[in-house]
């Protein structure tokens, strides 16, 4: 069998803040005073033929007509009821099948509730609505998965005559329909509902050629292996849809949607995205109140602080011997003694792992005194390439995040796109039903043309209503769309400023490599072996050397092969 939802009963009472006016004033779309309150309930913004398909009230047979009408007997329903925390209403949501018409659908609805208002002996308000274009999470439901659900909203009482002096007056709300108030009573006539709407549902089904397998009884009764699906809550579901994310989204989406490790990933990203906006924001913070964001130790000698805040190195470093060292400070034997590094001797070497450390384990220093001042300014030019790579990580960073939040606005202008033209189609045949039933009724559209203001005929307002509700949401959709083109046009103003960027930083980049080649030719080619692939990669988009790979067969002397150097008389 398919999976379904099943119905659900639902009590409402003043204890919990229900007021049973609003209740039906909401499901049938109505406008409704509240005489206990003295409050107006306004929802006709959910007009008829739009999110509401059929608002009705029936009655069992014999009951007086106010019990049809809603204002009269809601009201009645609340002045009943005398306790602060009185339980005011009850509310049977049933889904619908899928693939029924709006007639149909209707049909199904209207039906069950005429069971219900005969075996309880009450009235009940029929609201079906239409179901929701996305779901819990905020994604769009396909077209075959876009339903129907009715709320069946009933008293807490039976409809009879009480009983006065005289023997029975006048018809009221009577008794309390203490069966449904009794847990084990109330299971069994929960039961007898279930089951009659499974019966309705696959009588609608079956007459229109669709599968008919619903089932009152849950998974586990049934035998079926079937975990039962987690609910958000309306608040929460709210928030999803507004695209706030959520404990309980995230867990549904983790469950439901994502394998566990496709969730972990995307999470990840997620996570690494929000570090990266946080650091950027404290940076900007710092900056706004004239402070350095990362207050770094007084300069170490030989560095000067220009204005731009980028530390030049000094203006002639070379290899510092032990005895050469100054005093205290530690040498690159510390590496192999476990002794602690000194700033200084990062600074002239470069931290572990870093491009300059790994720029002189391939191309060592000199021994000929006249070849150590090229040496030493290849050195500085290989620091402020490093500082340009830093600066590039940053910006692939922020370029990565721009395109995936430009990618995901473009495609929220799609889908809106897309479902502006089905209702711009759902609108014109909108308009062609109201036009085709004038055609058959011109005597009665003269009748009301003659009388004036609002006589038109019920049946033509609610067909025009359905042409107004697809129009407001045309309008809606067609602003949603202006709104995603503005911010389409920021996020391509941002896409100039980071090509802008970009193109400066791969300047100063040439510019640098430029300046290594003209000095030593060999440099660049230890630059380029010690490298990593995204540095390499920089490197050759600078234009400032061939595109090479690695060589692992033929000649080892062809121009700028990424062999290391060792120049002569160096060891190692």
């Amino acid at each position: 069998m398919s999976r379904h939802a099943r119905p659900h009963l639902e009590t409402h009472s003043r204890g919990a803040g229900h007021a049973a006016v609003a209740g039906v004033a909401y499901r049938l779309g109505l406008r409704l005073y509240d005489r206990r309150t003295g409050t107006w309930h306004d929802f006709r913004k959910r007009k008829l033929g739009e999110e509401i398909v059929r608002a009705v009230t029936v009655a069992p047979p014999g009951a007086p007509e106010w019990a049809t009408d809603p204002d009269e007997l809601w009201n009645r329903a609340e002045a009943a009821e005398k306790r602060k925390d009185a339980q005011v209403a009850r509310d049977y949501r049933i889904p619908i099948p899928f693939g029924l018409t709006d007639e149909q659908a209707g049909d199904m609805a209207e039906a069950m509730a005429r069971y219900i208002a005969d075996a309880l002996t009450t009235a009940v308000s029929l609201g079906l609505h239409r179901d929701a274009d996305v779901d819990a999470l905020g994604n769009v439901k396909p077209k075959e998965k876009q339903g129907y659900h009715a709320h069946l909203y009933f008293p807490t009482r039976k409809l009879e005559q009480i009983e006065g002096e005289e023997g029975k007056g006048e018809w009221g709300l009577g008794s309390k329909l203490t069966m449904l108030s009794n847990k084990n009573s109330s299971g069994a006539f929960l039961e007898q509902l279930n089951a009659k709407w499974a019966d309705l549902a696959n009588r609608y089904t079956s007459e229109r050629g669709l599968t008919a397998d619903y089932d009152h009884r849950s998974y586990a009764r049934l035998d079926l292996p079937i975990p039962p699906q987690r609910t958000l809550g309306q608040a929460v579901t709210a928030m999803e849809r507004k695209g706030f994310f959520t404990r309980k989204g995230a867990e549904l989406r983790g469950d439901i949607i994502l394998p566990s490790e496709l969730a972990k990933a995307a999470h990840a990203i997620v996570l690494e995205a929000q570090r990266a906006q946080a650091a950027a924001d404290r940076q900007r913070e710092a900056a706004t109140k004239g402070s350095d964001p990362q207050p770094s130790a007084s300069p170490l000698p030989g560095v000067i602080q220009t204005t731009d805040g980028e530390a030049l190195e000094w203006q002639l470093v070379k290899t510092v011997s032990k005895a050469e060292a100054p005093e205290g400070q530690a040498q690159r034997s510390a590496a192999t003694t476990g002794e602690t590094r000194s700033p200084f001797t990062d600074f002239i070497e470069g931290p572990p792992g870093s491009l300059l450390a790994r720029f002189r384990e391939m191309d060592e220093a000199p021994e000929d005194p006249k070849e150590h001042a090229a040496y030493n300014k290849v050195l500085r030019l290989v620091r402020l390439v490093e500082k340009v790579f830093v600066s590039l990580r940053e910006w692939l960073a922020r370029f990565r995040q721009h395109d995936e939040a430009r990618g995901r606005r473009v495609a929220a202008k799609l889908e809106v796109v897309y479902r502006l033209d089905r209702v711009r189609d759902e609108r014109d045949a909108a308009r062609t039903r109201v036009q085709e039933w004038e055609a058959a009724h011109p005597w009665r559209m003269r009748a009301a043309k003659a009388r004036g203001g609002d006589g038109k005929p019920v049946e033509w307002r609610i067909l025009n209503r359905a042409v107004e509700a697809r129009q407001d949401r045309i309008a809606e959709m067609e602003s949603a769309i202006a709104s995603h083109d503005r911010q389409i046009l920021v996020f391509d103003q941002e896409g100039f400023r980071l090509g802008n960027e970009h193109a400066s930083l791969m300047n100063r980049l040439r510019l640098l490599l430029v300046s290594i080649r003209n000095t030593d030719e060999g440099s660049l080619r230890a630059l380029l072996t010690a490298a990593h692939e995204d540095e390499r990669e920089w490197i050759q988009a600078a234009g400032a050397v061939p595109a090479v790979a690695p060589q692992t067969s033929g000649r080892p002397d062809r121009a700028l092969t990424l062999e290391p150097r060792r120049r002569p008389g160096a060891t190692g």
